[in-house]
Parts: structure tokens; C-alpha cells; sequence
């Protein structure tokens, strides 16, 4: 299977920090609930500063926490808070950059994440004191969709070795994978999802149908042909792709003005019986 015999590259998991806080937590409080800043805490000018406010879906953008003393970011914030978390507008979880504990501070300092979803997007650092917001910090940003299939444009493409892009805030990483078969490209979408040891093989696998099903969904709506609506999938994707097959299922097909894109059931190429999972095939429309 590709994806378990090729290095993966991950972009985004670049980060600062004391130790591990980058787990996903949920939000106490609802983040339009109007925040009145500590005074104490405006004094220490904690900001939530980003290497650009615009940029393209999977670009990476850089976030980075910074106060008025950078010698000592822990050693302050326990003073006025038990945790800071980072959160996008519209996104349930968030991420915790800083928490107080009774055996020492924890915090991360500097992240990347890559937005899958265009948009314009507010992303702020919420203070945690007593179960309460007492501080905020945030920026908007715009993320625009201006390429031919999500990272890539097609006059411009080249092979590359499975490139993973980190969402700070979800559960998986999206993989893109680029190749060329009798000379014409085609990009392979697969998912690498975090704690892959927490799920059976199964589970693994009705997780990757339902994401890459949902996502692709929410990018270029409604596939035109699916398993439901068309009895001859496979001899539609061969009317369509020149990407082979091989033992791989169709079940759902999207027809964009750029690119063709199917999500497949994957199969061995040499044992049909074999079953991977799922994963996206997608190559231009031209």
C-alpha cells in the first residue's frame, strides 16, 4: 500500500514549546460571548502574531505566541491564568497552548496549520481563568481557493514524495502524492490520521471514506455520479480518467471545469481481494 511503504513529509508539524500541549480540547465558554481583558494581562501584551494574513488553502501559515518579556512566557501567564488556548472562528476545538499545572507550566509557543477549507477566518487566543474568558487576543485572516486542484495547478506540476498537511485543529492530516502514468500526472489524496493505533483497521477505513467524502463535498459539492446513482461507475471513470485503475472501485466521481476527481475503494494492484481503503484520484480536466 503507498501510503505505508513511502516516506510521508508533513507540513506543519513545526512547533516551539516546553512540552506537549497540542491536543484538541473544546471550548468552555462560546467564543462571541464579549471578553473583558485582564488589566494585568493587557499590561504583559500577549499577542497572537502570524507569519501572513492571507494565503491559499494547505499554505502554511505560522503562528506564534509573543508577549512584552520573552524570557519568560510560563513563568507570568501562571500568575493570571490556568490555560490559553487557540481558536478558529466556526471551529468547535480548539488548541492548548498553555496550561497550569501543579507539577510545572506547559506551553507551545509557535505552531504551523494549514487551513483545508477557503474562507475568511478569525483566529483568536482565548485565557482561561476559574473556568472563565479573561483574555483575548485575535487576527483575521483570508484564505483564498486560487489553484487548479486544492494545492496544485497543473501547467505546473511535478512528482513529488507523499507531502502531508497538518490541521492544528483536527485529527488528520490530508496527503497528497504526485506521479505520472504513460506521461500524463495524476495526484493521489489519502488521509494520515493521528493516534492511528486508537482504531481498528475497519474503523480506519469508514473514517477515510467519510472524511475525503465530506471534505470533497464542501469543496466541489455534490458528486455528479456515485455508487447510489449510477450503475456503471467504473465505465464512467474509464470514459473520463486516464489514471488506470487496476483493482481500485469508483464510488463517487466530481467533473470540475479543471480537474477530474474520484473517490475510490482501494485495492492491491496484484490481489484484488486485498482492500486499503480509500483514497482520492484526481487528474486535469483536458
Amino acid at each position: 500500500m503507498l501510503k505505508n511503504i513511502l516516506k510521508i513529509s508533513l507540513i506543519g508539524l513545526f512547533f516551539i514549546s516546553c512540552s506537549e500541549t497540542d491536543e484538541q480540547v473544546v471550548d468552555l465558554i462560546p467564543a462571541e460571548t464579549p471578553v473583558v481583558n485582564d488589566p494585568d494581562l493587557t499590561s504583559m501584551e500577549i499577542k497572537l502574531s502570524v507569519n501572513k494574513t492571507s494565503g491559499n488553502i494547505f499554505d502554511s501559515f505560522v503562528f506564534k505566541l509573543e508577549q512584552k518579556n520573552q524570557s519568560s512566557y510560563f513563568g507570568d501567564l501562571d500568575q493570571h491564568l490556568d490555560s490559553l488556548v487557540f481558536k478558529i472562528s466556526d471551529i468547535k476545538e480548539t488548541k492548548r497552548l498553555f496550561e497550569k499545572m501543579d507539577n510545572g507550566n506547559v506551553g507551545t509557543t509557535q505552531f504551523n496549520h494549514n487551513f483545508y477549507l477557503p474562507g475568511n477566518y478569525n483566529a483568536s487566543i482565548l485565557g482561561y481563568k476559574s473556568g472563565k474568558i479573561i483574555y483575548k487576543d485575535d487576527i483575521n485572516l483570508k484564505v483564498s481557493d486560487t489553484k487548479d486542484f486544492l494545492v496544485t495547478n497543473w501547467d505546473n506540476f511535478s512528482v513529488n514524495t507523499p507531502t502531508g498537511y497538518y490541521n492544528a485543529l483536527g485529527k488528520n492530516s490530508l496527503v497528497f502524492y504526485n506521479d505520472f502514468e504513460n506521461g500524463n500526472p495524476y495526484i493521489f489524496v489519502s488521509n494520515s490520521w493521528d493516534n492511528m493505533n486508537s482504531y481498528t483497521a475497519d474503523q480506519i477505513k469508514t473514517m477515510d471514506k467519510d472524511f475525503l467524502y465530506n471534505y470533497f463535498v464542501k469543496m466541489y459539492s455534490t458528486p455528479q455520479y456515485s455508487e447510489a446513482n449510477t450503475p456503471n461507475l467504473k465505465d464512467i471513470y474509464v470514459q473520463n480518467f486516464k489514471k488506470s485503475l487496476k483493482n481500485d472501485i469508483p464510488v463517487n466521481i466530481w467533473i470540475t471545469p479543471k480537474s477530474k476527481i474520484a473517490l475510490v475503494k482501494e485495492y492491491s494492484a496484484y490481489n484484488p481481494s486485498q482492500f486499503y481503503g480509500y483514497r482520492i484520484i484526481a487528474e486535469p480536466n483536458k
